[in-house]
């Protein structure tokens, strides 16, 4: 007679933590477990186990599931000339990617926006833009991008993409009223085309600055709900606008307690405006490029690890680095087609994204999420009682 799920647990008696414990120290030539321990930096400390009774904290999962894959396939564009940059791009797209990120080397005009999208349905992607040359002006790219979006006749309300505006990081004096007219513009001409960006790499130095990287992330995006909303503009609509750009390095728990923690972190804020019913945060993860190396072949076995940990962590887009970016001026095919692929054998064979929150219920990494939070809320309390991102402080 087949035997039932629990009948088959039955056969393994539980052990209370009590008698693990005496077990390691008897293994341990009598000392303590807790030499076991180690820490992530001065006052947090990770057990070597954790056990059901744990948990202090039981809560439901934190996203998903989610429709489709689950996350967004990214791929970064340099653009120095738009027909190379485009031809990228496409052959991207027809490869699976369906979010590309292009990162503008010079000013455009409405003839190179053009050229750089020609072919490119934005009923089907995503379409992302930074800006990386002196004298930036996203807002005066925003208005060639609505442009080109009416050019092709279609629907506004499914033009997906975003814009790497983070005034904070990028002005001496942030354009605040700018920003203010740009969401109330994308509110009514492409309502889910985010242009506010948290842009969390730059505080990214390492796990052992994990605590103060999500206290500085959620800091500086409670300061923009407040400027946002003393330009009249509600926590609600700004959040909506808003996503967090954030580096996943090579700790693979610990990354993805980092990003699960910046959501509860983040629905805390959003809460403390009068947001109580929030859609979630917007989380885009790149992998940090001091993990790479020159040996090729490590780079791509890290690269599959972070991205696990980045898509279990909850990515809602994730761009996977190239394993030869660390020394070559412009990846090659096959190391794009490497990291493309990545995500496609984390979503055909592993599944990831059919699962809501997949992290949930792991004992460990509930713990180290629920620490990580509460670690970083307090330095965010600090930093938003002195005003570390208030304009002019």
């Amino acid at each position: 007679m087949e035997k039932t799920f629990e009948a088959l647990f039955a056969e393994f008696p539980a052990h209370a933590q009590e008698a693990w414990a005496r077990q390691v120290e008897k293994d341990l030539k009598g000392k303590p477990w807790t030499a076991l321990r180690w820490s992530l930096e001065e006052g947090v400390d990770i057990d070597p186990v954790y056990h059901p009774g744990s948990l202090s904290l039981q809560r439901d999962a934190l996203y998903g599931p989610r429709e489709g894959r689950g996350w967004e396939i990214g791929e970064i564009i340099l653009v120095d000339e738009v027909a190379p940059a485009n031809a990228l791009a496409r052959e991207a797209i027809a490869a699976g990617v369906d979010s590309p990120g292009f990162l503008l080397l010079h000013r455009q005009s409405e003839a190179s926006i053009c050229g750089l999208l020609d072919g490119i349905d934005p009923d089907v992607c995503c379409l992302n833009f930074g800006e990386l040359y002196p004298d930036k002006d996203p807002f005066g790219l925003l208005r060639l991008l609505l442009d080109w979006h009416r050019s092709t006749g279609k629907d506004k309300h499914r033009f997906q993409g975003s814009l790497d505006i983070d005034p904070f990081l990028d002005w001496t004096e942030p354009p605040l009223d700018a920003l203010a007219r740009a969401i109330r513009t994308c509110e009514t001409e492409a309502p889910q085309f985010k242009i506010l960006q948290v842009n969390g790499r730059y505080y990214h130095a390492g796990a052992g600055e994990t605590i103060n990287e999500l206290a500085l992330m959620v800091a500086k995006g409670s300061e923009y709900l407040a400027c946002m909303e003393d330009k009249g503009i509600p926590a609600a609509t700004t959040h909506h606008f808003l996503q967090f750009s954030v580096a996943v390095s090579t700790q693979y728990f610990v990354e993805i307690a980092k990003l699960r923690a910046l959501r509860i972190m983040w629905n805390n804020v959003l809460k403390g405006f009068g947001v109580h019913q929030p859609g979630a945060p917007e989380i885009i993860v790149h992998l940090a490029p001091e993990t790479q190396d020159e040996n090729l072949h490590t780079n791509i076995i890290r690269a599959g690890t972070q991205a696990m940990s980045a898509v279990i962590g909850g990515a809602d887009r994730l761009y996977i680095l190239p394993a030869d970016a660390a020394f070559q001026e412009s990846p090659s095919p096959f190391t794009r087609r490497i990291a493309r692929n990545i995500h496609h054998l984390l979503d055909l064979e592993a599944h990831i994204g059919k699962v809501a929150d997949p992290a949930a219920g792991s004992w460990y990494i509930e713990n180290l999420t629920n620490l990580l939070a509460e670690k970083a809320w307090a330095r965010f309390q600090d930093y938003d009682r002195k005003g570390e991102f208030k304009p002019n402080a």
